[in-house]
């Protein structure tokens, strides 16, 4: 076989080299993808996607290997076995596509809205409306009383007693606001923060500074809703 040929041969498979070579390396992943070590399919935002599960030396965090130009968005769910975890962070280039996760350890229910459906009209003609309330959202979220920022990975910052970080996905919802209440661990917290720098494009993930409520405050902190 001439070289010529043998190069019309390899150009079927792309238009230049470049993609030659790309296109052949993706084939060879998907291969044998299925049968590398640490290959499950779980759920990323309630879709089964086929992953490699790398475990890290923090039982709380995992790297998770998808097939070539398959993505997992910042601030994604990701559902292994009956754990929810958040993506953290993502990067890929069509061939390595790697997510960063990280284990959810609560949930964050927040309520569902309430509207009025009219239901009937009077003898006089006039609407009778009836309150109907959408269920609950339950957010699987990060708690965090101690962080690593993200300009220094080995030393962490501790937060002051009774405040807490809650790292949910992007979520557009009355109850995420400054001095809404909150239900974390069966105690009462206090919004007095909110961080989207880790969201774009209404994607990605929020972060909630929140401090615990005490005392009368406490007792009366359902009014705030």
């Amino acid at each position: 076989m001439s070289f010529e040929l043998y190069k019309k041969r390899l150009l079927s498979y792309g238009n230049d080299d470049k993609d030659v070579v790309l296109n052949n390396t993706q084939y060879m992943i998907n291969k044998s993808f299925a049968d590398s070590f640490g290959y499950s399919v779980v759920k990323i935002n309630n879709v089964d996607t086929e992953v490699v599960i790398v475990n890290k030396d923090d039982s709380t965090q995992k790297e998770l290997l998808l097939r070539p130009n398959q993505t997992a968005k910042k601030g994604a769910t990701v559902l292994i076995d009956t754990q929810y975890y958040l993506v953290t962070d993502f990067n890929g280039n069509g061939i390595n596509q790697k997510a960063k996760i990280k284990l959810c350890n609560n949930a964050l229910t927040l309520k569902g809205e309430t509207t009025k459906v009219i239901v009937g009209h009077n003898d006089f003609g006039e609407p009778i409306y009836e309150e109907v309330s959408s269920s609950d959202i339950s957010v699987p979220c990060i708690v965090e009383t101690t962080y690593f920022p993200l300009d220094n990975k080995d030393e962490a910052i501790n937060l002051p007693q009774g405040r807490i970080r809650i790292i949910i996905p992007y979520i557009e919802h009355k109850d995420i606001n400054i001095n809404k209440h909150l239900i974390i661990y069966g105690e009462n917290y206090k919004i007095i923060g909110i961080d989207y720098t880790q969201s774009i494009n209404k994607e990605g993930l929020i972060i909630i500074i929140a401090d615990k409520v005490v005392g009368v405050e406490n007792e009366s902190s359902q009014e705030s809703y």
